[in-house]
């Protein structure tokens, strides 16, 4: 026999052996564990010097409670009372000046326009209806 006949016969036997002994294993735990009978429960665990002196001190502490009640920040409507209307913002005035760094309604007219002459006539038409503040 050569030399792979030799590791091939024991490497099968280790493969089919193997797990039969898994398996006897496994259930005699099982068994074992299903016979024997349950543990009791543990009792009361021992205070420790560090425990003892935390529970003294948790005792021994004054009542941290604030010295005025406290006062709730904000009140919630609850009932069905709408809440008062907020004045809206008045719109801008159609003769005066827009606000630095804004178009007026009329100059956006203006530049709305489609022809060059149009819109040349309606610039114009603004520059002498409103002089410059």
């Amino acid at each position: 026999m050569s030399l792979i006949h030799t590791l091939v016969l024991p490497a099968a036997l280790a493969m089919t052996a193997l797990p039969l002994v898994a398996v006897a294993q496994a259930s005699a735990p099982a068994e074992v564990a299903a016979s024997a009978a349950p543990a009791p429960p543990p009792g009361p665990r021992v205070l420790t010097p560090q425990d003892q002196r935390n529970k003294a001190n948790a005792a021994a502490a004054p009542d941290l409670r604030p010295e005025r009640p406290v006062v709730p920040q904000i009140s919630l409507p609850l009932g069905r009372t709408p809440p008062a209307p907020t004045p809206s913002p008045r719109p801008p005035r159609s003769g005066a000046a827009a606000p630095p760094g804004h178009i007026g309604d009329a100059a956006a007219r203006c530049e709305s326009l489609p022809g060059d002459l149009e819109r040349a006539s309606c610039r114009k038409r603004l520059a002498q209806a409103k002089p410059p503040v």
